[in-house]
């Protein structure tokens, strides 16, 4: 094995090496944090050396770097409390798999994915939820084992069917979507904002990796399955109490924009990773704005906590940009594929999907995120709640995904 191939897997081990030390010690959460950042600071001169020194896909080391990007925001805004400990350990260990994932090739990369996959089946098993929904994840989970693995030796028609079976999974589509909730819905603090960023990614290389081999057919089938995912996932959050399942819901019907819009504007390389990217960050950010408020008062129900703009000024502005730039983020894809290349929509049948398409997202999102931002940010304030502002590391979180969102979005 050779150096371009060595080195891929020593920068996924570093960070899978310290959470699994992590996991089984008890140090103190000052120590993981600083470590932490140090590990992510050696993967991001990793990448760069990649970069100039390998002929490494380039989308690849983007799809990277936005996974680096989150984990130092969800690790830089935990606070130094004990319990943060299991947290920085979890980050660390998502972090080593998902980066094996995107930087290594073929059956390395397949491998990590397992132990990636394996993990949230090992996470849905010890919370013990023993409902017909959670068997159903699981059994998904395993199917999904089964075809990481064995796309690596099959012919090439199974294996398109496995990586497609991946990237429905991974950039969830309803029904294959179980999984992506379970997931949210599960993961405490600013983990469940990493795991949102690290799936949408991964399932954007996935795509990248199948998307030459899509026929026609079956970008009209996905097209008619984004569509009816996107009215379904509308409605989950309009009617969604809990706000992890809110931003959960909210990313499935905005991916199924991606989906859609595949048959329209071809190159997906050139405008889907970038609009991919923007929506992970701001789904992710939201989320992370989220977290911060249940670690100071509990609050996971949407409602409760109205009026947080006034007594927490830094929280209101990080989420009325995050909500005001999630407003437009329909108009990002169709942006990129006008400018960089012409439509290919061959069919009025084509044109009305899409277009229904897109007025579902958007009007269901603008409907949606509004009334979450009057349920949330503005109101009048509770007089029984003592309410903390933001702390300095947790609004540069906030301000680097968003930063983040907007380089990936209108700049890149």
């Amino acid at each position: 094995m050779n150096f371009n191939n060595t080195l891929p897997v020593i920068l996924s081990l570093i960070p899978l090496v310290f959470g699994a030390v992590w996991k089984l010690s008890n140090g103190k959460s000052t120590t993981h944090k600083s470590m932490g950042l140090i590990a992510i600071g050696v993967l991001a001169g990793g990448l760069v050396y990649m970069q100039s020194a390998f002929e490494s896909e380039a989308s690849m080391l983007l799809l990277a770097s936005a996974i680096l990007l989150s984990a130092f925001c969800a690790i830089i805004s935990q606070d130094n409390m004990q319990e943060a400990s299991t947290t920085h350990a979890s980050i660390m260990i998502v972090l080593g798999l998902s980066m094996g994932v995107l930087l290594n090739q073929e059956i390395v990369s397949r491998l990590f994915l397992c132990g990636l996959l394996g993990l949230i089946a090992t996470s849905l098993n010890r919370k013990q939820h023993n409902t017909y929904r959670t068997k159903i994840i699981f059994l998904h989970i395993i199917l999904a084992i089964i075809f990481s693995l064995g796309s690596a030796f099959v012919e090439e028609d199974l294996q398109m069917f496995s990586g497609l079976f991946l990237a429905v999974t991974f950039l969830p589509l309803a029904p294959f979507h179980l999984p992506f909730v379970g997931t949210i819905k599960d993961a405490k603090g600013s983990l469940s904002s990493f795991w949102i960023i690290v799936w949408l990614i991964i399932g954007l290389a996935e795509l990248n990796r199948i998307y030459s081999g899509l026929t026609p057919e079956m970008l009209f089938i996905l097209s008619l399955l984004a569509l009816l995912s996107a009215v379904y996932a509308s409605l989950a959050a309009l009617g969604q109490r809990f706000n992890s399942l809110f931003v959960a819901s909210a990313t499935v019907a905005h991916v199924a924009l991606i989906w859609g819009l595949l048959e329209v504007f071809p190159g997906f390389h050139k405008w889907g990773i970038s609009f991919g990217i923007t929506l992970a960050f701001v789904m992710g950010g939201i989320s992370l704005a989220f977290s911060f408020i249940r670690k100071r008062y509990g609050w996971k129900t949407l409602g409760i906590l109205p009026g947080l703009a006034s007594p927490m000024p830094r929280l209101g502005v990080a989420m009325v940009l995050l909500v005001s730039f999630a407003l437009f983020l329909p108009l990002f894809p169709i942006f990129s594929g006008l400018i960089d290349m012409p439509t290919i929509v061959n069919s009025n049948i084509e044109i009305g999907m899409i277009s229904f398409l897109i007025l579902v997202v958007w009007l269901g999102g603008g409907w949606y995120f509004i009334q979450m931002l009057h349920q949330t940010a503005f109101g009048e304030a509770r007089s029984d709640v003592p309410y903390s502002d933001l702390r300095l590391t947790e609004f540069v979180a906030v301000s680097a995904l968003l930063l983040g969102a907007a380089y990936s979005g209108m700049i890149h």
